[in-house]
């Protein structure tokens, strides 16, 4: 479904809509667009997989787009009454489309911004979903200073996904980005941040390390990690045991939102922080397993590895480290017979790891550690071999998403081009078609 056809289909045809089959296009979007947000670094779906979902994704959307207005209403209802993020990317997509744009996208507004750290995402994933030529406009326009700040966060989250294709050759950006560099709302200073090194602002984070906001400090490593530069490794680690101390006083769902900002900074934190260090261990103990599990995986030092057999059957993550092992090392536990026997649990057998990784195999702790496998130490390893530039492409073709995730990021750092695991299938596909022998 392009987004010109949206906008040559606006007004569908009243007398061959059928209400209740529209709310199910609406629904059935706003699930698969979740899915594909979600899957950003799950270890069970890959770029096949992410296609069948924006396949289908892409077909609901046009089933809610031919019913015109109906639709529009359907969708709005819909976020009206779930306030979700896959129902704001459904409504950010069809005022995208529209032949006024300007009236819908106010009226997704007026229910965004009542609680936005909800529903946000949804419409940053709705201006990457659509054409260029649709979406670019409102996102330099939600960029000006004037602009409610929730809507600002979402045009440069935006621009920093996707500079190539958005950007143009609006230069006014520069400036703005520039100013929101240093303005007094730390939310914006965190969110230029991540589109400091996109427009080529990187030095202007070095000051931003010793920011007094936790997350400002965070956003400006990670900003400078993506130049490859890993002198904010420390700055992050202290945001990091800031944020997981103050995870003690919080609950629901901003707990939650906490909880994804931690894991995000710890992924991005085993990038940078230098394979053989003296306090990688030590570091790994203070953290919860399975934050610890997760920066082994992005850390692939080989040295790591004891530490993940060590928790095979640990109660919270046996399941995640079984993954992680087998990531490291290039083994298939089921194939291998290296799992335990799936059958189903009664309640009281249940452990928190089967409730949080599902669909991952249980290992079989004494089959794994009989294998006697070793990595390399102080090199990255990934899927059994030491990480070079010229191997990472072959996993952005086959791997799942969190491996894909590592090596978009590796490539990246090592001066190779940008890649964006969470774009459309057909985005990815076609960049991966056009990418540069090396």
């Amino acid at each position: 479904m392009s987004p010109v056809d949206l906008a040559q289909r606006d007004d569908g045809d009243p007398a061959a809509v059928i209400p209740p089959l529209v709310e199910r296009h609406v629904g059935d979007a706003a699930f698969y667009w979740t899915q594909h947000d979600r899957s950003v670094h799950s270890p069970l779906v890959d770029l096949a997989e992410l296609r069948r979902f924006d396949h289908l994704l892409d077909a609901h959307l046009d089933g809610t787009q031919v019913a015109g207005e109906t639709g529009w209403q359907l969708a709005l209802a819909a976020l009206a009454r779930w306030r979700g993020s896959g129902e704001a990317f459904v409504c950010t997509v069809l005022a995208l489309g529209a032949r006024e744009p300007g009236v819908r996208l106010a009226a997704t507004w007026a229910i965004v911004e009542q609680a936005p750290e909800r529903m946000l995402r949804g419409v940053i994933g709705g201006l990457l979903w659509v054409e260029p030529h649709l979406a670019a406009p409102w996102a330099a326009h939600w960029t000006l200073p004037h602009t409610p700040v929730a809507l600002q966060i979402a045009a440069w989250r935006v621009l920093a996904r996707a500079p190539r294709r958005l950007r143009g050759d609006n230069r006014l950006l520069d400036e703005q980005l520039a100013s929101l560099l240093a303005h007094p709302d730390a939310r914006l200073r965190a969110t230029a941040c991540r589109a400091a090194y996109a427009f080529g602002q990187v030095s202007a984070l070095h000051t931003l390390l010793t920011d007094a906001d936790t997350a400002v400090a965070a956003e400006a490593a990670i900003g400078l990690s993506h130049a490859g530069l890993s002198a904010g490794a420390g700055y992050l680690w202290r945001s990091v045991q800031r944020l997981a101390k103050a995870l003690a006083h919080m609950g629901g769902a901003e707990r939650d939102r906490a909880e994804h900002r931690l894991a995000r900074w710890v992924r991005h934190l085993a990038l940078m922080a230098p394979l053989g260090h003296p306090d990688i261990p030590p570091l790994i103990d203070a953290m919860p397993v399975r934050l610890a599990l997760l920066f082994i995986l992005h850390h692939g030092d080989g040295a790591l590895l004891p530490w993940v057999r060590d928790h095979l059957e640990d109660a919270e993550a046996a399941r995640l480290a079984g993954w992680v092992w087998s990531a490291l090392v290039g083994r298939d536990l089921v194939a291998e017979g290296l799992a335990q026997p799936s059958q189903p649990l009664a309640a009281a057998q249940e452990r928190l790891t089967d409730r949080l990784d599902p669909g991952l195999p249980l290992p079989d702790a004494n089959a794994v550690r009989a294998q006697h496998l070793e990595l390399p130490q102080g090199v990255p390893c990934l899927l059994g071999e030491t990480v070079t530039p010229t191997r990472l492409p072959k996993s952005l073709h086959n791997a799942p998403q969190a491996l894909r995730w590592i090596a978009a990021r590796r490539i990246e750092a090592s001066g190779g081009p940008r890649f964006d695991t969470r774009a459309h299938a057909h985005i990815q596909y076609a960049a991966l078609d056009a990418w540069p022998e090396r």
